[in-house]
């Protein structure tokens, strides 16, 4: 008697937390293929990024070898990306009033010229999420990696 409960008991608590059901059709996500989907983002904004880059060089070149003015309202951000894989960084002011896409080539530098503040840093580094909050107030290297 003591068995045919437990059994019963068993048989319950499987049926009740789906145990036996058939699988999901959706399936678990699939985070290579939002990976790749980033991939025709990253051909634009890399693209349009190198549209005035020598200009954009000089203006980065002076914010990292002079010392920081308070009364400009620009710094620079220059990332370092060592993985194998082509990055786009997503910089969002914490106000919200500056939104920037950074395109960031594997094992490459890219740097650029964005306003100062406090912004909330995320990309896709291959199959790895990176998630930083960054005061930018002064010129800023930053590295990503994967491990």
């Amino acid at each position: 008697m003591k068995k045919l409960l437990t059994l019963t008991m068993l048989s319950l608590l499987l049926v009740q937390c789906d145990a036996l059901s058939a699988p999901s059709v959706a399936g678990p996500r699939n985070t290579v293929g939002s990976i790749n989907d980033e991939s025709a983002e990253y051909a634009t904004l890399f693209a349009k990024d190198q549209q005035h880059k020598t200009q954009e060089t000089a203006e980065v070149l002076n914010y990292l070898l002079n010392d920081n003015d308070p009364e400009d309202s620009f710094t620079a951000l220059v990332i370092e990306n060592t993985s194998n894989c082509n990055i786009i960084v997503r910089a969002i002011a914490v106000d919200q009033k500056h939104i920037y896409n950074l395109p960031v080539p594997r094992k490459a530098k890219n740097h650029f010229k964005i306003y100062k503040g406090n912004y909330t840093l995320k990309s896709n580094v291959c199959t790895a999420r990176y998630y930083s909050q960054k005061s930018v107030f002064d010129s800023v290297i930053l590295t990503i990696r994967t491990n």
